[in-house]
């Protein structure tokens, strides 16, 4: 891969990368992916397992991967990795305790010793591990050690996280506050890639990428990705109407949208909604928030 450093936007430039099946036969893991990022975006990375969304995440993080080929221009992520969170936390933990990890992240970042100090009891107290800053990984749960494998990551206000399905093995509250401290840090400036199957999480206005075989087979608002686009959900609705003037459906009702083209399932008030749009029930655009949906229903 030929890597670029530049002022500006993070781009993949027609990348490639290869899977070596057990059969011998040869798939794209990555298949011309072309992808950019602007400083302080946020973008959820969507898929199934094995679409490929994990490798890019890598790729975005600044993390070398071997075999792959392309353009990378870092832009304003630099020529460091970038903070990285996984999945499984025990498989990115160095240290014995949260303090301590947050500490040796702060050191790899080169802070200085005294700012050091500071940042860590300050990242502490935000993710609520302050009291449990000297507790040993093995009497902490699972969502204290992801929080603390966060509160490292983020510790060091770097240009770019990377969330790599972060929150998918949590209870509810801890990934509550994983995506309270990521959207904090969004509001600071930092650039975040949100890598997630929980599409609950996913906002009408924001960016999302969803990926399929290794290629990126959407990438617009996350309204248009659960729903379709306004021009498709028309289109739909006049098929619909002249199949029922024919007597005969000549079509598939209803075409997929793109979350579902991609072999993803749509959460349920998403599903709800384009239900009741079909109905003629509700019209874009579909409420979102708690507050929203309580009026809706109220008036059905």
């Amino acid at each position: 891969m030929t890597v670029q450093d530049a002022v500006g936007g993070l781009i993949l430039s027609d990348v490639n990368m290869e899977r070596f099946l057990e059969s011998g036969e040869v798939s794209p893991r990555l298949d011309h992916i072309d992808f950019s990022l602007a400083p302080g975006e946020w973008v959820h990375i969507v898929g199934t397992n094995g679409s490929g969304k994990s490798t890019l995440a890598r790729l975005l993080a600044g993390l070398t991967i071997d075999g792959v080929q392309g353009t990378w221009n870092r832009g304003f992520a630099g020529n460091r990795p970038m903070p990285y969170v996984m999945q499984q936390p025990d498989s990115q933990l160095f240290a014995e305790t949260p303090r301590q990890e947050v500490r040796f992240a702060l050191e790899w970042q080169g802070v200085s010793a005294d700012e050091i100090l500071h940042r860590t009891e300050a990242i502490l107290t935000r993710t609520g591990l302050l009291s449990i800053g000297d507790v040993p990984w093995e009497r902490l749960s699972g969502g204290q050690r992801q929080l603390a494998a966060v509160a490292a990551a983020s510790a060091a206000s770097a240009p770019l996280i990377v969330f790599d399905e972060a929150t998918s093995m949590l209870d509810e509250q801890s990934c509550t506050e994983v995506l309270r401290l990521a959207r904090e840090l969004h509001r600071q400036g930092t650039a975040v890639v949100w890598v997630t199957q929980r599409l609950q999480e996913i906002e009408g206005s924001g960016r999302v990428v969803a990926m399929l075989d290794g290629r990126i087979v959407f990438d617009g608002l996350g309204s248009d990705f659960l729903y379709g686009s306004e021009a498709e959900a028309e289109a739909d609705a006049d098929a619909d109407a002249d199949a029922v003037a024919g007597a005969v459906a000549l079509r598939t009702p209803h075409t997929l949208t793109p979350c579902q083209a991609c072999g993803l399932r749509l959460p349920y008030l998403p599903a709800l909604a384009l239900e009741l749009g079909r109905q003629g029930k509700l019209k874009r655009p579909y409420p979102e928030t708690a507050a929203e949906w309580e009026q809706v229903l109220s008036q059905l």
